[in-house]
């Protein structure tokens, strides 16, 4: 009895025609996904948010108005108080120099004025530390307004993914901010121009 011959394992076209295993397997691997580099890097951003608390942004705030604070006290008035100290002292060495009392008084004098007027400069809170921290705020850093939760929550109506990302942030302790929404957006918009050029291919 002759042996069956097996047919090699092959795959059926729409049309009924053999498609060997290696085309079958390319044409599998090679349709065409909407996901784009952009979409996958804009929900990897949007799982991984963090959020960020009251006492962190406060935190934050005093150390950039502390520093604008010690930047706003070398100013002109520094300038000038230095080179009345450096006439000061030279006029006072001219005086002891040339055994002139008056001399010598002028010039302690305006050392002395300057001491005074430098130690007023130093103990003197500057205008940048009396801003409200809100002032020192990044963009992304502020509070989320009315409209922009009344945009999450549409977006996230729309999107059921999304719904399902965002319900947590409404139970979390850290109110939801300017970056939040920018993350909803991002992904948003990486989704649209996904499927737009999506379309386009076809």
């Amino acid at each position: 009895m002759p042996r069956p011959t097996t047919e090699p394992d092959t795959h059926r076209d729409a049309d009924g025609s053999a498609v060997p295993p290696a085309l079958a397997t390319f044409a599998l691997y090679s349709m065409h996904s909407p996901e784009t580099a952009a979409s996958i890097a804009a929900r990897r951003a949007l799982m991984s948010r963090k959020g960020l608390s009251v006492e962190e942004a406060n935190q934050r705030a005093q150390a950039r108005r502390r520093q604008a604070g010690r930047i706003g006290r070398f100013n002109a008035t520094a300038v000038l108080l230095s080179l009345a100290a450096l006439m000061g002292t030279a006029l006072a060495w001219m005086g002891s120099t040339r055994e002139s009392q008056s001399w010598l008084l002028i010039g302690y004098g305006v050392v002395g004025i300057v001491c005074i007027a430098a130690l007023a400069c130093l103990t003197r809170v500057p205008a940048a530390a009396r801003q409200p921290l809100e002032h020192y705020y990044l963009p992304d850093e502020q509070l989320a307004t009315a409209e922009d939760i009344v945009l999450l929550r549409r977006l996230a109506g729309d999107d059921p993914e999304l719904e399902a990302i965002t319900s947590t942030w409404w139970r979390s302790p850290a109110p939801i901010r300017k970056a939040d929404l920018r993350l909803a957006l991002d992904l948003q918009r990486a989704k649209s121009g996904s499927v737009n050029r999506a379309g386009n291919r076809r």
